[in-house]
């Protein structure tokens, strides 16, 4: 077998065991500003309906694995996450637009 060749399928079996690919492929499923985890959090998902509501939960255990909102963001609507995560300000920001009297 050619060195070149059993480099690379080394190399590709490598990639592959690892999970890289896997976390590729299910990242690119995933809501905006969401990523794929392999250990997700079992608490209550942050959205911006809850995001200033203190949470009594806390696990060190793993959730299954599924997408979840990047470090910073919380889901724009906890009840349908296909419409991705936004930054927390954006929920701030949201909110004093929705308390402005109408003209």
């Amino acid at each position: 077998m050619n060195f070149k060749l059993f480099f690379f399928l080394f190399f590709l079996v490598s990639l592959v065991s690892s999970g890289a690919v896997k976390r590729a492929v299910h990242s690119s499923g995933c809501p905006k500003n969401a990523e794929y985890k392999e250990c997700t959090n079992i608490c209550p998902d942050k959205s911006c309906q809850n995001f200033l509501t203190v949470s009594s939960c806390f696990s060190l255990r793993c959730g299954p694995p599924a997408c979840m909102c990047k470090e910073g963001h919380v889901y724009l609507n906890g009840e349908d996450k296909n419409q991705g995560c936004v930054r927390r300000e954006t929920c701030s920001k949201l909110e004093k637009i929705r308390k402005q009297p109408v003209p």
